[in-house]
């Protein structure tokens, strides 16, 4: 009999030890409470409190815990919060009871209420697909989709899994098309299997690509890099992305990744091929931002041939426009070269330009007539031999000569926009895009795509006349009412970028809308 029971009290002192050693290992693994993981801290710490048999208490506000249950709860759930979290949760009134805290805390990450609804949906339906970060990216969605859950946003699999391939790049449209078309029930775990398979094949065939070259990491301890990763495009990636940024350093990047080996911090560590990657990268981003800026001036109100733009990289002064020149020889004078490759416009005169601002007049010397370019050009390294000095400080631009002012304007996107002289030319004329030319009833009924003169009234010049409107007949909507009868209608490329096209309209529309238009 007494060796049962000294049997007994082993048994249950081993049990006792086993369950203290559980209880230390889940207290250890339990992070921080944070803003971006509720949802592994909430599966922990609730795995933690169903070991000790406190959880449906826990829940039950009504039923007491004991005083010392309740404070080493409260230290516990304390502890594992990190500051940011402890000071929109705790309160004078929670912070002495575990219940309250508890509370507290899934009102904050888990609350049913539509505005927490609203953000948590938000995070799926902006989780980014990243080509060169497939697991990262069914990580992200696995995650996102356990918070909907969370919050009671239970949406059907089928549903979740369209939204999931709704992300998919145009380069995974075969991919896309093969997991619709399976006669397997669609689902996001479906998805998922096929992107995992997909990344999988792609390291395979990039390995045996690369079976006679030994990459380097980007970071490491010993100072090399990866050089498939030398470009800088971090900088365009989203706030999610864990790349590090030219200037900025990402702790999160990599275990064995420290600021002291970052070559974003510390590019004078890099390899030389390196930074002439990222050299490369930045002057390829500057020439897109410098074209797009180009392309803000070309549909930009006003005629676009008339802007005049100070070009560091124009050998000569370039204008398009006869009306520029005070005194204009023409003739032909061979052919000047663009940025395109193989490709040059005719120059048909050489002359002088006289542009007025005010009482402020200025003359270019030694001005290339082309007509065909579609924007004027002053040549900054003229300018400069001229013994002219260019002054840049927020966004505008100044040249001056001694104390004199030459020309100003604006810089955007390094692009150098001079503003609009009044008047060019000998004879003064008025530059074209300066007076505002009053658009016709025609002209603004096919700026927007032949829309009733109903719809547009609001846009309409007030100079045009009820009877005018009244009286109004667009020949290509009544041809494009004729559903019956063929008819014929030529039809020409156009001439220039951005020039106005007609589209093909249809009707009658079964129902008709609201305002009885068919």
């Amino acid at each position: 009999m007494a060796d049962q029971n000294v049997m007994a009290g082993v048994a249950v002192g081993a049990s006792d030890g086993f369950r203290q050693a559980m209880l230390k290992t889940a207290l250890e693994t339990i992070p921080q409470l944070t803003e971006e993981n509720y949802s592994i801290w909430r599966d922990k710490i609730t795995a933690l409190l169903k070991l000790r048999g406190v959880l449906r208490a826990l829940d039950n506000i009504s039923v007491p815990l004991g005083e010392t249950i309740d404070a080493e709860l409260v230290m516990l759930l304390l502890s594992k919060m990190d500051s940011v979290t402890h000071n929109n949760v705790v309160t004078a009134e929670n912070r002495d009871s575990a219940q309250k805290l508890w509370i507290s805390i899934k009102e904050r990450f888990a609350s049913s209420q539509s505005s927490n609804r609203a953000r948590i949906f938000n995070e799926f339906l902006y989780v980014k697909f990243q080509e060169d970060a497939v697991e990262t990216f069914v990580t992200d969605i696995k995650v996102a989709i356990k918070k909907l859950v969370d919050v009671g946003i239970d949406l059907p699999q089928d549903i979740l899994a369209y939204l999931v391939l709704f992300k998919f790049p145009n380069s995974l449209q075969t991919l896309k098309h093969q997991i619709m078309h399976s006669d397997k029930e669609l689902d996001v775990q479906f998805v998922c299997n096929h992107l995992i398979q997909f990344s999988n094949e792609a390291k395979v065939e990039s390995t045996k690509s690369n079976s006679t070259t030994t990459d380097a990491a980007l970071f490491s301890t010993k100072g090399k890099g990866n050089k498939s990763q030398g470009n800088d495009r971090g900088n365009n990636s989203s706030s999610g992305s864990k790349r590090c940024k030219s200037g900025y350093h990402n702790p999160r990047q990599d275990a064995n990744h420290s600021s002291e080996n970052c070559w974003h911090l510390h590019p004078d560590k890099a390899p030389e091929w390196w930074r002439e990657s990222q050299a490369q990268w930045k002057a390829s981003k500057d020439k897109e931002n410098y074209f797009m800026s180009l392309l803000t001036l070309w549909v930009e109100s006003g005629d676009p041939r008339s802007r005049i733009i100070l070009d560091s990289g124009a050998s000569a002064h370039i204008f398009n426009d006869s009306r520029f020149f005070d005194h204009l020889e023409i003739g032909s004078f061979n052919t000047i070269k663009t940025g395109k490759k193989d490709a040059t416009l005719p120059i048909r005169g050489r002359g002088n330009v006289k542009l007025t601002w005010g009482g402020r007049t200025i003359q270019l010397e030694n001005c290339l007539f082309v007509p065909d370019i579609v924007i004027n050009l002053i040549s900054a390294g003229e300018l400069n031999l001229k013994g002219c000095e260019l002054q840049a400080k927020n966004s505008t631009f100044r040249v001056t000569k001694t104390v004199q002012l030459v020309l100003k304007g604006r810089i955007n996107n390094g692009l150098f926009t001079v503003d609009n002289p009044d008047y060019i030319g000998g004879k003064n004329q008025l530059l074209v895009n300066v007076t505002t030319q009053k658009e016709s009833l025609r002209e603004t009924h096919e700026k927007f795509g032949h829309a009733s003169i109903q719809r547009i009234e609001q846009f309409l010049d007030d100079s045009i006349s009820r009877s005018e409107k009244a009286s109004f007949e667009c020949k290509s909507c009544v041809l494009a009412k004729i559903t019956k009868q063929p008819f014929k209608e030529r039809s020409s490329t156009v001439s220039k970028p951005f020039e106005r096209l007609h589209l093909d309209l249809i009707g009658p529309i079964n129902p008709e809308s609201s305002l009885k238009h068919r």
